[in-house]
């Protein structure tokens, strides 16, 4: 069982357009919007590879009624908490020629203490029964910096493989419990860590302080260029497939959710970064987050070249 944890869901408004339109209003039945938030990505995907997953997270309000429909709609079992906050809103506008795309998005509503225990909670229910673990995504509002580290701390001596997709203090105090295998793109891990991972990798302090807090492995991309891959005591260098970008936005979470597909299918982290490159390639395809198809994914596969650094 695969179970994703994103504490800031999003209710994303999307408009693809095919040319940026001019002055005055437009009329339309309904703004088309799907969830988003990094960890519902992750599932959306997975559950297109056939690897369904139970999304946990916050959903609060009319916005986080909306969340639970859909995703029940689309087939994914989710427990969202509520929360007294709203759930955060976000817009995507996508143009075709010239290729251009903006997005904005709300930073989310605090949580108070009960409501952090509550997913706490919930994520201890799903421990025993889970063999992968995915915790993705910024935290609500300005606080709660330790609930990534809170949450593995309930996690602790499960026998999941551990994913965690975040960055700054959130990251750092959850290293404290370590465990965890980290997905980054290049800017994150620089932010972080204050040092670019992909200067000689072999001697950045930062990967002698993954691995003292017990981080088996690291999967860092760097939007439509090459990707490393740490698998102790190797690096790799993974080159994705040149496709037509129409969006970036949910392409790091698909990555996320190919190289958790293809573990379960028993392959080693290298192939599975091979199938994590092939998915984001896929979904940078499409204009919302983690839409790719699985004959999309796989025939970008053969397509992905590797190189093991010296």
């Amino acid at each position: 069982m695969i179970v994703t944890i994103t504490p800031n869901p999003l209710l994303n408004y999307v408009l693809h357009l095919p040319s940026f339109p001019p002055d005055g209003p437009r009329r339309l039945p309904t703004l088309p919007w799907t969830v988003g938030g990094k960890g519902i990505n992750v599932a959306r995907l997975l559950k297109t590879l056939g690897r369904p997953a139970v999304a946990i997270g916050f959903g609060g309000g009319p916005n986080g009624d909306k969340i639970r429909q859909r995703l029940q709609d689309s087939g994914i079992t989710a427990r969202l908490i509520p929360t007294s906050g709203e759930t955060r809103v976000g817009i995507d506008l996508v143009i075709d020629h010239p290729p251009a795309h903006h997005w904005w998005m709300e930073n989310g509503s605090d949580l108070t203490p009960g409501e952090v225990l509550a997913l706490v909670e919930e994520a201890e229910r799903w421990r025993d029964r889970a063999g992968f673990v995915a915790m993705s995504g910024t935290l609500p509002g300005n606080g709660q910096t330790d609930l990534y580290r809170r949450l593995l701390e309930c996690l602790h001596g499960s026998r999941a493989e551990i994913y965690l997709d975040a960055r700054g203090a959130p990251l750092l105090e959850a290293l404290a419990v370590g465990g965890f295998f980290v997905k980054h793109n290049r800017q994150e891990f620089s932010e972080t860590f204050q040092a670019d991972p992909f200067v000689d990798p072999g001697s950045n302090p930062a990967f002698g302080r993954l691995a003292r807090s017990r981080v088996p492995g690291a999967l860092i991309t760097d939007g439509a260029g090459p990707a490393l891959l740490w698998d102790p005591p190797h690096f790799h260098v993974l080159v994705p497939p040149c496709v037509r970008q129409v969006s970036s936005v949910g392409s790091g979470d698909a990555a996320l959710a190919g190289f958790i597909y293809a573990r379960t299918l028993g392959h080693p982290p290298l192939e599975a970064a091979r199938w994590a490159m092939a998915a984001g390639a896929a979904d940078a395809c499409h204009a919302g987050p983690c839409e790719a198809t699985f004959d999309e994914v796989a025939t970008l596969l053969p397509q992905v070249a590797t190189r093991r650094l010296p």
